[in-house]
């Protein structure tokens, strides 16, 4: 199973409000999958949420040929944030590869001001019926 991971530290990312932000792992922003498979992707984001202007809601959504236009979005999953707390939030999705895909993570947030994320790890496996 490939896992990206870009550890906590100096590599930290402001996410600012009411804006769709694609999220960078380990220096790649998408990754290439092996075709004529399924794949379950997952993202872990460790967020550290603002005591004042924290959002109420956390969105995130996988993306499938980011950059291209062919791009296209599997629908968001919500988590619900804590002002003030860093928190692990978790994310997955089923996809079925095609030769040539690509695929990308973003996140969006509708508080008043950016949360951080300082932590994340982007993982992908074959689902085997």
């Amino acid at each position: 199973m490939p896992l990206w991971k870009t550890d906590s530290g100096a590599d930290k990312v402001s996410i600012r409000p009411n804006t769709w932000t694609y999220v960078k792992f380990e220096n790649e922003r998408f990754f290439p999958l092996p075709p004529d498979q399924w794949s379950i992707m997952g993202v872990i984001l460790r967020v550290e949420y603002p005591s004042t202007g924290c959002p109420r809601t956390l969105r995130g959504r996988f993306v499938r040929y980011p950059g291209t236009n062919q791009e296209d979005e599997t629908g968001h999953n919500d988590v619900n944030p804590i002002a003030g707390f860093t928190r692990h939030h978790h994310w997955e999705h089923f996809i079925l590869n095609k030769p040539g895909m690509t695929i990308g993570f973003r996140v969006w947030h509708d508080g008043t001001r950016p949360i951080v994320i300082d932590g994340r790890q982007f993982k992908t496996t074959r689902f085997v019926a």
